[in-house]
């Protein structure tokens, strides 16, 4: 079961600093009282624990990686040392040259800190260590992250644009991190059969039209393997509003799948490092008001982490018919038109 391994993750990689209570591993984890249980259990008898009251104490060295503790994930700036730290000043070393956003994928990155703080959030909720991880979108480069901490057994990137992609197998290719594949791929199309139900967890950041954002769900909800998997993903108030949330929210959960966390406004699209000022030129907001171009970074997005509990059900879902669909509905009021529907009404 996928949700006891990642306790027993978590128990021993907190056990390889030092002994602990059971009240003090407890906090180390996310689950239900049965759950921890049956894990220590299991530990106990495959003997890679013990227990001398009050403490629980590894009998051989933990095959996990140390724990490295990110510290506040809300403090600015966060990493103030350590191994976060130099993963950090490392991601910005290796991405300095790369791909600036275009409109033609309504693409935007967020803060370089916020992806290692992803990375962060996803390796202390056991789902980053030894697990199978399918990327679907990624200008946010949280591949590039998490190829830097060696940590992850397997990834695949799916993304459209073709530069985004070789600039991943470069720069892993850079870092020394073998075994990640990236595909070049379009989300209305079918996902790849060898991509259907293999991998632990996926995440993505979704275009939120009610098409779009059922369509990129539904893709990743189909990699998964099954009761235990997790997803996590970026998710606006700035162009989805409380009913699209809604609304998504019982597709989740007639997916069979529950929100565990949101972290509210988590990530921020800084403005400068986007160089999207041209963008602003076809925004509907822009034309709706006489507006001067943004002096602050204002576009953030919350970080969601959901859990399948039922399946995951996969259901027929309505399908954009094109790009057009798949990037625009009446609640798109800060998505750049690409150069090809300039023409488009609103």
């Amino acid at each position: 079961m996928i949700e006891i391994e990642r306790i027993k993750r978590q128990i021993l990689r907190r056990l390889s600093q030092k002994s602990a209570t059971f009240w003090e591993l407890i906090n180390y984890q996310d689950s239900h009282i049965i759950n921890f249980l049956q894990a220590i259990k299991e530990l106990l008898k495959e003997e890679l624990i013990a227990y001398k009251k009050p403490y629980f104490f590894l009998l051989k060295k933990s095959p996990w990686f140390p724990y490295q503790n990110p510290g506040c994930l809300f403090c600015n700036p966060p990493f103030k040392e350590g191994f976060w730290r130099e993963i950090l000043e490392k991601f910005k070393r290796i991405t300095e040259d790369r791909p600036l956003p275009t409109s033609d994928f309504d693409q935007g990155f967020i803060k370089p800190e916020d992806t290692v703080k992803r990375t962060a959030f996803i390796y202390e909720r056991g789902d980053l260590e030894n697990t199978e991880i399918f990327i679907l979108g990624d200008d946010d480069l949280i591949s590039i992250a998490m190829a830097l901490t060696k940590l992850p057994k397997r990834m695949v990137v799916v993304e459209i644009d073709e530069r985004i992609n070789e600039f991943i197998r470069e720069k892993t290719k850079e870092i020394g991190y073998s075994p990640i594949k990236v595909y070049n791929y379009n989300v209305i199309e079918t996902l790849p059969p060898e991509l259907e139900r293999g991998f632990d967890l996926f995440v993505t950041d979704p275009v939120e039209t009610k098409k779009g954002l059922k369509l990129f769900i539904s893709r990743c909800i189909s990699s998964l393997k099954g009761e235990g998997s997790a997803g996590y993903m970026g998710f606006t108030h700035r162009e989805a509003s409380l009913k699209k949330w809604y609304e998504f929210e019982k597709f989740l959960l007639d997916s069979g799948l529950v929100i565990t966390d949101i972290l509210r406004d988590f990530t921020t699209y800084p403005e400068e490092e986007n160089r999207w000022e041209d963008f602003y030129r076809t925004y509907r907001i822009m034309k709706e008001f006489d507006l001067e171009l943004p002096n602050v970074d204002w576009y953030k997005s919350c970080f969601i982490r959901f859990e399948v509990v039922e399946g995951p059900k996969i259901l027929e879902i309505e399908k954009p018919k094109n790009l057009e669909e798949l990037y625009f509905d009446e609640e798109a009021w800060a998505t750049p038109l690409p150069s090809y529907l300039e023409k488009i009404p609103f």
